[in-house]
């Protein structure tokens, strides 16, 4: 009788031990794919964020080119923090250089006409507003920190000159 009582905790206790390694197996692969599930939502929230700013900057270089030279328009913009640099190559592409988890990405955004930020890029020297620089940026070195930021846009004769106020 001892001998099939002890087997008969013995079983009892084995089976409680299974459910436990299940239970916990089930919690930590259920942890695992809830983050996954997070991160990638995360950085498809930033690369959305990332495409408003851009789609933002094209339209209102745009939209300011086509009145007078020397209209102006500021528009207020959020960066979130995972922006490292906003910069203009080749007079018309507008060039966002952020970082997700993945690593550092660019998104690339065209414009129809020329576009001069106030700095050469990447030397970060004053570009004049008279003219257009071929690569230039629109904000200081280091200074893409997240929050708000105000762009400057400046029709000009043959561009758009944009530079950030705050």
């Amino acid at each position: 009788m001892t001998s099939n009582h002890l087997r008969t905790k013995a079983q009892i206790s084995v089976e409680y031990l299974i459910i436990i390694v299940v239970s916990f197996s089930l919690l930590l692969s259920g942890g695992y794919f809830f983050y996954n599930y997070s991160k990638s939502s995360n950085d498809a929230t930033i690369r959305s964020q990332i495409t408003q700013i851009g789609n933002s900057i094209i339209t209102s270089s745009e939209s300011i080119y086509g009145l007078s030279d020397g209209s102006l328009k500021t528009l207020d913009i959020r960066y979130p923090k995972n922006i490292r640099d906003v910069y203009i190559l080749d007079n018309t592409e507008v060039v966002i250089l952020y970082e997700i988890s993945s690593g550092m990405n660019e998104a690339v955004f065209y414009s129809k006409i020329a576009l001069s930020g106030n700095y050469s890029y990447p030397s970060r020297i004053d570009c004049a507003s008279s003219r257009p620089c071929g690569n230039s940026s629109i904000t200081a070195l280091n200074n893409t920190q997240q929050g708000n930021h105000q762009l400057k846009f400046e029709s000009k004769t043959t561009h758009v000159y944009i530079s950030q106020l705050k």
